[in-house]
């Protein structure tokens, strides 16, 4: 289920595997699942790759071969 902001419920039945941030590593228990290029994240983790500023409040993101990426770093 698609909550505003991106924010998803995790489906019933939804497997370790897919509740593991791809930026830290660690265990995403939080209420919704933030998920960015196929990946879940922690909101504090998901980053530009160059610049290292906060995506989860924005309203687009970029991702090229496994990066993620902030409009002005894509754009470069």
């Amino acid at each position: 289920q698609q909550h505003p902001g991106g924010l998803i419920s995790p489906p019933t039945g939804v497997t370790e595997e897919l509740l593991v941030c791809a930026g830290c590593g660690g265990r995403v228990c939080d209420r919704f699942v933030l998920l960015a290029a196929g990946r879940a994240w922690h909101g504090a983790c998901l980053r530009c790759s160059q610049c290292q500023c906060e995506l989860q409040t924005h309203l687009t993101l970029y991702c090229r071969e496994g990066s993620i990426y902030c409009q002005q770093d894509y754009c470069r």
